[in-house]
């Protein structure tokens, strides 16, 4: 196992959301890997919890954000893990204030999963302009990709030299993926979207791209949140509230593989766990050049990107994809890049570098 023997991960809460997931996912590779792991998180939430592996401890802080800092470092103190690794800014913002009260032989990671103008809460949003002295604290901080870390120096002045990029670990083994181009395109013409229904997936503009094309053509978005009934107005005055249809939040490895064609309408995503999902799936992906997606696509070699807010270009995109899905098979092996076994290996790298220096 080399020089890595126990690490705790902290997160606020394992709630339905892109980086409580990352948590829990490698939370459970750490520990397949034969890894001590223990998953720290303020308060209990069953949206991500299924992801736990059973061998891994899980330890609920139960208090508020300043109670839970003591806490933390009560905890850090005692167990002295090898690696303490924050999940997203909030809890980045957290650990390091925890280290400072727990001086001591553990060596901690931070993270940056978001842009500034997505990252919920004064703590999070505190993150940023912390970047510098936060960084310099850390043994490493990790970025889920290169146009984060870019801005995290530019913008905020983090320091560079204490930056990693890594990207997300996804559990790709659960697709159900697309045998070939035939299967995709024997599929109903339904377009898939991911994610929570908040202003920045951008929904209204995907519900206008939707009304410019043929009205075989549904549109499906699974997630939950506070934009729901701003985006069936929005279906309603477009025309197209029959062809929309917003189920809530589920699993969506079962909808990629009814789906035809994944959508991502995002302003900003700094990777795009869903992006690896479809491709995962064999899926073609028509998102918005908003960030990650990009990176992941590498540039559109592996799907099409359009400007963000264009409907009309992300309608012409999907129209596109809809007529020809494409072979699959460069596509599910991109996504297999970012499989959970190959990103742990990349932590256990960063980690095992940290505690030889």
């Amino acid at each position: 196992m080399g020089r890595v023997r126990s690490v705790a991960i902290y997160v606020p809460c394992l709630q339905t959301g892109g980086a409580e997931r990352v948590a829990a996912v490698l939370a459970s590779g750490l520990h397949e890997a034969g890894v001590a792991t223990t998953l720290i998180v303020d308060a209990e939430r069953a949206g991500n919890a299924g992801f736990v592996a059973p061998g891994v401890e899980v330890v609920v802080l139960g208090g508020g954000h300043v109670a839970n800092v003591g806490r933390l470092a009560r905890r850090l103190r005692a167990t002295k893990p090898d690696i303490a690794l924050a999940i997203d800014a909030p809890a980045s913002v957290k650990l390091a204030a925890a280290k400072l009260l727990a001086p001591g032989r553990t060596r901690i990671v931070l993270s940056y999963h978001g842009h500034p103008g997505i990252v919920r809460g004064r703590i999070g949003g505190a993150a940023f302009p912390l970047a510098g002295p936060l960084t310099r604290l850390s043994a490493r901080t990790v970025c889920v990709s290169e146009g984060l870390r870019q801005r995290l120096v530019a913008e905020w002045r983090a320091d560079a030299g204490k930056l990693a990029c890594i990207p997300n670990p996804i559990p790709v083994e659960r697709a159900q993926a697309a045998a070939d181009a035939g299967a995709l395109a024997a599929r109903p013409l339904m377009i898939l979207a991911v994610g929570r229904l908040v202003p920045e997936k951008g929904y209204d503009s995907l519900i206008r791209a939707l009304a410019l094309l043929p009205e075989t053509v549904r549109l499906t978005i699974l997630g939950d949140g506070p934009e729901r009934p701003s985006l069936e107005r929005a279906a309603a005055e477009a025309g197209v509230a029959g062809r929309v249809s917003l189920p809530g939040f589920a699993e969506p490895w079962p909808a990629y593989g009814q789906a035809r064609v994944l959508a991502l309408s995002s302003t900003s995503e700094s990777f795009g766990n869903v992006v690896v999902e479809a491709l995962a799936s064999g899926l073609p992906v028509v998102a918005t050049d908003c960030g990650g997606p990009g990176e992941i696509l590498e540039r559109g070699r592996y799907g099409t990107l359009v400007p963000v807010g264009d409907a009309a270009a992300l309608a012409a995109g999907l129209r596109a994809a809809l007529a020809d899905p494409g072979d699959p098979g460069p596509r599910i092996a991109r996504a297999a890049t970012y499989a959970v076994s190959r990103v742990v290996a990349r932590y256990l790298d960063l980690f095992e570098a940290v505690l030889a220096r």
